[in-house]
């Protein structure tokens, strides 16, 4: 029988963080009462322990480690330690690893590497003394640039002049004993992007947007009296909206922002990324990416985002495990009926991704006689080059020794076709895709399916151009290659047989920025 740790911690007096402030750790004994429930229901044994040493050893009794801890005991700068000491364990655990936690808990830090790969995030310092000289714009928002769950941060955060602005880094500086981060601030919209991140890729949940019904003069912020005083009419004047009204090509922008974010700061398992959406531009910026969020039934971002998408807290709870399980090439602790060769049943040595009803699966040997009978269709390969007459042995040796990123596309359980990212460099590739389950042609689907091997291609393999070729007959191809954002760049002549005759094929490329820009409604 399975079993499962659900390991949390609740700081002590010792903590340098107030009475109020400690609200944002004691919420953690609602998750862990849901999360019990939730994996007892599954017919799994849930044993919460709170973090100690004594804890800490015995995890290594268990299967799993759903992990709450945020700190170890009164050191809540400790969490990447404890995910560091499950990790040495070999146990499989929820969360983030610990070079994750570490980076992201240091918003200094994170902002930097967020610079370094184009992220959109607002111009910042850090202030180790009140004295610093100061070269930002204001207005500037002054947090601690070592906390996370807002703490430190209330709607007297803003600093419009430099007096005041140097009064706030000082009580940052004596009450945290920690750098002060110095944002500036971004008028608009606030919203948060909830994210599943495992070894099949990332999808983000629907958004979230915070609206604030306060008084002209109140800045738009959520701080900590708005996330987690109930009582504070900060609290009940910020009312969070899910799915946020949002036009489509922001909200594709800011999809793809938060898989970047998470990306660049190795965040795995969940994540949430906060974003603020600047006034009469609509540009959005990252302010932040929180690994390991709360994720507690009754008040979380991550939990209202989950049912906005149809998962009931259960449902959630099971796909944080099956992602730590397929993390670890552990196997699954739930087996779905008629899915074991689908995209939610993958095993542990295969990855994948998803977009929307589309998977995408790895191709593994086992996949052969699939792929032989539609490459070894002339009807369906007609604009293709001619098959190469490998059996289906020899077939699934070239699966076992290629270094492409090569693909069986899903949509819902039903596998519908092949794709392949290919001659691949460190900058660029070529892409390929074919629909083999005609009951799926005509339908659209071709540009879904160059949208996200795009999308894979720039966010997860780190490209900066794909290529792409069709035959020009193959109209289909063409728009979907167009739709997608590709443009013509030349035409390779008599170079593909069709019947009795030798056609063009028609070239084309995109690069990551023009990806973006059309994503964002800017191309």
């Amino acid at each position: 029988e399975m079993k499962v740790a659900i390991l949390y911690n609740i700081p002590g007096e010792g903590s340098a963080r107030s009475k109020t402030e400690m609200t944002a750790e004691i919420e953690v004994l609602e998750t862990v009462t849901a999360a019990k429930r939730s994996l007892e229901e599954r017919g799994i044994e849930a044993v919460p322990l709170q973090c100690s040493l004594e804890a800490l050893f015995s995890l290594k009794n268990f299967d799993l480690v759903f992990n709450l801890a945020e700190g170890f005991g009164d050191d809540l700068r400790a969490e990447p330690n404890v995910a560091g000491f499950i990790e040495l364990l070999g146990v499989p655990y929820t969360g983030s690893p610990p070079r994750a936690l570490e980076v992201a808990r240091d918003k200094g830090l994170s902002k930097l590497i967020l610079e370094r790969e184009g992220i959109s995030t607002p111009r910042f310092q850090l202030f180790r003394t009140p004295d610093e000289p100061f070269s930002l714009d204001f207005p500037v928002i002054v947090k601690p640039a070592l906390e996370d769950a807002s703490i430190g941060i209330t709607f007297d955060s803003i600093a419009r002049d430099e007096t005041n602005l140097r009064a706030k880094v000082a009580r940052i500086l004596e009450t945290y004993d920690q750098p002060a981060l110095v944002e500036e601030y971004v008028e608009g919209r606030e919203v948060n992007a909830a994210l599943f991140i495992g070894p099949y890729g990332a999808e983000v949940l629907p958004i979230s947007e915070i609206v604030f019904n306060l008084p002209d003069d109140v800045p738009r912020i959520l701080g900590f009296e708005a996330k987690w005083l109930e009582e504070s009419p900060f609290f009940q004047n910020t009312i969070p909206i899910c799915p946020a009204p949002l036009e489509p090509e922001l909200k594709d922008r800011i999809e793809i922002l938060a898989k970047e974010a998470c990306s660049a700061l190795g965040i795995e398992s969940y994540a949430r990324v906060d974003f603020r959406i600047r006034e009469g531009d609509d540009e959005p910026f990252v302010i932040e990416v929180n690994p390991n969020p709360c994720i507690n039934p009754s008040g979380s971002g991550f939990a209202r985002a989950a049912a906005a998408a149809g998962m009931d807290y259960p449902t959630l709870i099971e796909r944080l495990a099956r992602s730590a399980l397929d993390r670890f090439r552990k196997g699954h602790l739930w087996t779905e009926a008629g899915s074991k060769d689908g995209k939610e049943g993958m095993e542990g040595d295969d990855e994948g991704f998803s977009a929307g009803e589309l998977g995408f699966r790895r191709v593994r040997a086992k996949d052969a006689p699939l792929l032989f009978r539609w490459f070894e269709d002339r009807e369906l390969t007609r604009y293709m080059e001619p098959s190469s007459s490998l059996t289906i042995d020899q077939l699934e040796v070239s699966i076992l020794c290629s270094k492409d990123e090569d693909f069986v596309i899903y949509w819902g359980d039903a596998a519908i076709g092949f794709a392949s990212l290919y001659d691949r460099t460190p900058c660029t590739c070529e892409i390929s895709y074919l629909i083999g389950d005609p009951d799926y042609r005509g339908r659209g689907l071709g540009r879904k399916i160059v949208d996200a091997l795009l999308d894979h291609g720039f966010s997860r393999l780190g490209l900066k151009s794909i290529f792409a070729s069709a035959t020009v007959e193959n109209l289909s191809s063409i728009r979907a290659l167009e739709g997608a954002g590709f443009r013509r760049i030349g035409t390779r002549r008599d170079c593909s047989r069709l019947g009795e005759f030798c056609l063009d094929d028609i070239l084309f490329d995109i690069t990551k920025e023009e990806h973006l820009a059309r994503r964002s409604g800017c191309y």
